[in-house]
């Protein structure tokens, strides 16, 4: 797991994530990237961080 944490917006941190995710898929590994919005409505993250989930 990977996880890129800043506090300024703008700054590139979805750039280089969506970037690794891109270059990582192209030799075959698989890639599960998702936005930080996103990570409510993955079931198992809000069941391993005990979070209330989005519909």
């Amino acid at each position: 797991m990977i996880s890129v944490i800043g506090s300024s917006p703008g700054v590139g941190k979805s750039t280089l994530c969506r970037a690794l995710a891109d270059w990582l898929a192209g030799f075959g590994v698989s890639v599960d990237h998702f936005e930080e919005a996103e990570v409510l409505t993955r079931r198992r993250l809000t069941e391993l961080l005990r979070l209330p989930t989005r519909p």
